[in-house]
């Protein structure tokens, strides 16, 4: 059966796949079961050209899952992909867009920015920042940050960087708590003192 889809563009079909596939969990899925997968829910979007009976295995999906991967949604290793819980909420989103479901208002802080803002919140490094002792942060408290390590490869180091700036957003419409405010300038002084390290995962 064809699915009906309202406003969705090729890459968000493809999160929303990853998405059902794994029943809404971080499900990992190989590259060639995303490939067949899509072309069985959308076969006019995901059809190799001038063979509509068969699915397209190139730049169609693969580039899609490296942005996404860039935006913190998607974590992947050897072409196997797993959902992020930022990528959780936002494949929930668009299945909610896709069956027009109305949008649900509430202030309360999505599941991924309270699970990182617990994280760090807890972590030796933030300690030290809420005591003033700056200059005893090291790089590995960055990292920390981060959650990433220093073999992290490029494309999962800016997935989390963003992921990160996203969380700091969206904290920032909630400043009436000190230590939200706290974790925000935590975030600008880790992101300054090492723009370095920054640099170096990001630069082309």
């Amino acid at each position: 059966m064809i699915s009906t889809t309202i406003n969705l563009s090729r890459a968000e079909k493809i999160l929303l796949f990853l998405y059902e596939f794994g029943k809404g969990k971080k499900t990992k899925v190989r590259y060639e079961d995303i490939v067949v997968g899509v072309f069985k829910k959308y076969p006019s979007d995901f059809q190799l050209k001038g063979y509509p009976e068969y699915p397209d295995s190139g730049d169609l999906i693969h580039k899609p899952l490296y942005d996404y991967k860039k935006k913190g949604f998607l974590n992947a290793e050897n072409k196997v992909f797993s959902l992020t819980d930022r990528g959780v909420e936002f494949a929930e989103q668009l299945s909610k867009k896709e069956k027009n479901a109305p949008k649900q208002a509430g202030d309360r802080l999505s599941r991924s920015t309270e699970t990182e803002f617990s994280r760090v919140k807890n972590s030796e490094g933030f300690a030290l920042f809420l005591q003033g002792k700056e200059d005893s942060l090291s790089d590995s408290d960055f990292y920390k940050y981060l959650g990433v390590t220093v073999r992290t490869q490029k494309n999962a180091f800016i997935g989390r960087l963003n992921t990160m700036g996203a969380v700091v957003e969206e904290l920032k419409k909630r400043n009436d708590d000190p230590l939200i405010s706290k974790f925000v300038t935590y975030h600008d002084c880790m992101t300054n003192r090492y723009k370095n390290i920054i640099d170096f995962f990001t630069q082309d």
